[in-house]
Order: structure tokens, then C-alpha cells, then sequence
């Protein structure tokens, strides 16, 4: 499926470049001649229905495109819904929280990312599969892509994989259903992992010829050290813009592997008239599947009648992957301050525009006042540390914390107490999974938590 949106983390969690982010740049044996190998193509097509377990409404059109036809799609799906002035306010935005190294040029990094990383992909829009011309082989060390490989099969997985995507879209109107995620890059990517997960075990469950509990196991299996593969080779690319799209991979074939023992296909395409909520919930399937834990809505307020010359670029949930990623991104991987994201609860940012000025103000909610403590403490310090030239402001209220970054945070004295005082906190759940239990008093008598 074709890249769409772009958002500071959206850069990722808007991008399904299927296989190509695992098979980058194989050779197509489906390409003869510099054209299509149309019998062939159509061969997997009629496949991947039986083994998916779904239809095609019609059939899917395989063209092929070079390098640079492939980079100009990119690009301009990439303005079908922001401009270059909201992209370059995202990568700051990210950059000032941490996320992304100062200076990033968002756009010319994901440009760079996609182009040297897929290998074909569905466009929704078009509705068609597209392949990249004169892609060559790059080497894998996981054992599952090594198989694939000395069978010549990588092209058919492929194909299988974004063959998959397209039946996600004729059945499920799956890119109507991103389109309404379009203010939360979590909810978002929670659902691309589906899509991601199913296509790719559906991918590898067409080589492999059949599909049942233990083709899912193996897959997740040998999906576990993705991240690490992609990293070492993408040393180039920031991990706060890579890892998310890696997540996709990696984690949405656990979770729709999940699923899929639950229930078969059946479960699976039940996943999208109900998609997982958040992040959350695709790193621990327990919070989708036996102990339902959506995450709170938070409505961000009360800055508008203070910050009168600045304007909102742009609004985001970043979740808790993101959360986790800033703090390993600080303190290092399997840092004891990482382990606060586990009890997010919920968050809404405002990316505010004046001029060449960039600010976002930030409200990050935890299941329990301790969770937020730590939180507030470990940012606050990672902060300090790592963007000490630029303004910023944290301050805690329960099980809360408001976080200001840029000029705006000289105004933190009366900005914060007018944000407490009209932004609004769902009721938060306690889990049944493992984050920390609720502390009572985090949520009022009225069913509401409301930093006073």
C-alpha cells in the first residue's frame, strides 16, 4: 500500500511499504523485458485469495515504475493532505520534544527512507500494485527471509503481501478508515500494524502454501529481531523516523498472529470493524483481546485567548510508543525510565505556528499519579540535557503532565493555568494487564479527571 500522510511521527505510521521494508530492492523475476509478467502476476492474485480467505471485487492492475517516478509519488502523496510549511513544523515539533535530532528536514529524510526502501507498494488511490524498476538484492541475516531467499520466492511474497493490501481495501475500506485517523498518529499506526501484520502473514503463508497456528508462530518468531536488522542497515536514518515503521512489521504480525489463533481469518477481518485504539494495545494484545483498555480522550484548551498571534499548524496523539521512544532514545534502551510508558493513558498535542516560530504544548495522562511523577521528573531531566537551548516547561497535576516547548514556554506562568483549567481528562481505567494500578484520587467526583 502507497505511503499517505505525514504528521512528525505520522512520517512513519502513514507509510505501508509492505515487504520492501524487508525485501528492500529485490530483483523481480515477475519483471521480463523491462515489462510485467502478467500470467505471473495473476497467478499470485488468484492465489492469495484462497490462502486470505477473501475475494477481490476486480482485478488489480500491476505496473511498473522507475526510482524517480516512484520518489515523485511519494512526494506528492505526501501534499495530498499537508503542506511543506505543516511538514517542516512537525519535524521541529519533534525535534523540540526530543524525538527527532535538531535540524531534521522531515520531508527530505522520508523521502530518502522510502526511496531507498521500497520495492513495490498498492496505491489505494489509484488502485493499483506498483513495482520499482531495476531494484538488486540486499542481504538478510534472519533465518525466516534466508529461507525465502534461497527458494527465489522473495518476488511472490511480495507480490502476495501487497496483493493482500489491496483485498484490505476492496473488503474493508481500510484507506477510508485511515483518512478519519488523521489527528492521531497512534490510533493510526495501531491500525497500520494490522494491515501491515495481516499482509505480511498472509505474504508468507502464500510461499509457504498453506496457513494455519504454526506458520503465524514462526513468522512472529523470526519477526523479533527486525528492528535490530533494520537499524543496522539504515544506520543513517533517525530511529525516531524509523522505528515506527519498523513497528508496523514487527509487532503487527504478533498482534494480528494473535488473532488469527483466536479465531482464523475470521478474527482477523473482524480487527477492522474494530480496530485496536492505540499503540498500547498492539504492544500488549491482553489490552485488545481479554482486558479491553482504550485510551482517554483528552481535549487540550485555554491557550487560544493567551497565545492570540499564534496558530494551531498542526495536532497529534503521540501515544505510548512514542513516549517510549523519546525516553530510550535519552536514556538508552532498556533504560528503568522507559518503563513509565507502559501506563500511558492517553495524550493530545497542539503544534502552534507564528511566523518562522514553531511551539507545541503537550498533555500526557498516566493511569496513576506515581507513573506521571516519574515521568515528569525523567523528561524534565532528558530535556535539560539534550535540548537545554530551547525554552521548555514541565509541570505535573495528579496524574498529568503538561509539557511546553518553545517561545510560548516564557508565558509558562499564566499559559499553564489557563490550560488546567479548560482542558478536559477522560475517566481512566484501571488495567487488568500489567501497568500500575489507579490511584482514586486522580479522578474526580464527577467522573472526570481535572487538574484543578
Amino acid at each position: 500500500m502507497k505511503p499517505r500522510g505525514l504528521r512528525h511521527r505520522r512520517a512513519l505510521a502513514a507509510f505501508t511499504i509492505s515487504c520492501a521494508v524487508i525485501f528492500a530492492g529485490c530483483a523481480y523475476s515477475l519483471i521480463r523485458g523491462g515489462r510485467v509478467n502478467a500470467t505471473h502476476a495473476g497467478a499470485v492474485e488468484q492465489g492469495i485469495q484462497g490462502i486470505r480467505e477473501l475475494s477481490f471485487k476486480h482485478r488489480v492492475p500491476v505496473v511498473l515504475k522507475t526510482p524517480n517516478e516512484v520518489a515523485e509519488m511519494v512526494i506528492a502523496d505526501l501534499h495530498r493532505d499537508f503542506t511543506d510549511a505543516q511538514l517542516d513544523a512537525d519535524g521541529k515539533a519533534g525535534s523540540m520534544l526530543a524525538l527527532f535530532p535538531p535540524g531534521i528536514d522531515l520531508k527530505a529524510e522520508t523521502v530518502k527512507l522510502l526511496k531507498s526502501q521500497i520495492a513495490g507498494f498498492y496505491d489505494p488511490h489509484e488502485k493499483e500494485m506498483v513495482l520499482v524498476e531495476g531494484a538488486t538484492p540486499v542481504p538478510l541475516k534472519d533465518r525466516m527471509l534466508e529461507f525465502v531467499v534461497q527458494r527465489d520466492l522473495v518476488n511472490d511474497m511480495l507480490l502476495a503481501h501487497e496483493l493482500t493490501h489491496a483485498l484490505q481495501d476492496q473488503n474493508f475500506a481500510l484507506q477510508d478508515k485511515l483518512d478519519q485517523l488523521k489527528d492521531s498518529s497512534d490510533a493510526e499506526l495501531a491500525l497500520k500494524s494490522v494491515a501491515e501484520g495481516d499482509a505480511t502473514i498472509a505474504g508468507f503463508a502464500y510461499i509457504a502454501g498453506r496457513m494455519d497456528n504454526s506458520i503465524a508462530d514462526t513468522l512472529t518468531s523470526s519477526m523479533k529481531n527486525l528492528p535490530e536488522t533494520f537499524a543496522a542497515q539504515s544506520k543513517d536514518t533517525p530511529e525516531g523516523l524509523g522505528y515506527p515503521l519498523i513497528f508496523q512489521y514487527s509487532e503487527g504480525v504478533r498482534f494480528v498472529s494473535e488473532a488469527y489463533k483466536r479465531g482464523g481469518w475470521k478474527a482477523v477481518d473482524a480487527l477492522y470493524s474494530k480496530p485496536p485504539q492505540s499503540t498500547q494495545q498492539i504492544i500488549d494484545p491482553s489490552l485488545y483481546f481479554d482486558h479491553p483498555l482504550a485510551p482517554v480522550e483528552v481535549e487540550l484548551a485555554g491557550y487560544q485567548s493567551i497565545l492570540k498571534e499564534w496558530t494551531k499548524a498542526d495536532a497529534d496523539t503521540f501515544g505510548e510508543i512514542s513516549i517510549q521512544l523519546i525516553l530510550q532514545l535519552g536514556y538508552g534502551k532498556d533504560a528503568p525510565e522507559a518503563a513509565v510508558a507502559k501506563n500511558w493513558a492517553g495524550d493530545r498535542m497542539a503544534i502552534l505556528g507564528r511566523g518562522a516560530d514553531i511551539a507545541v504544548l503537550w498533555i500526557v495522562v498516566f493511569r496513576d499519579d506515581d507513573s506521571a511523577r516519574r515521568f515528569e521528573q525523567s523528561y524534565r531531566i532528558l530535556l535539560d540535557r539534550v535540548r537545554g537551548s530551547t525554552p521548555h516547561h514541565i509541570e505535573r497535576h495528579r496524574n498529568a503532565v503538561l509539557v511546553i516547548a518553545g517561545p510560548i514556554a516564557s508565558q509558562s506562568s499564566t499559559l499553564t493555568l489557563a490550560v488546567w483549567k479548560a482542558s478536559k481528562i477522560g475517566q481512566v481505567k484501571p488495567s487488568a494487564g500489567p501497568t500500575h494500578p489507579l490511584k482514586a484520587e486522580a479522578i474526580g467526583s464527577d467522573g472526570i479527571a481535572r487538574a484543578q
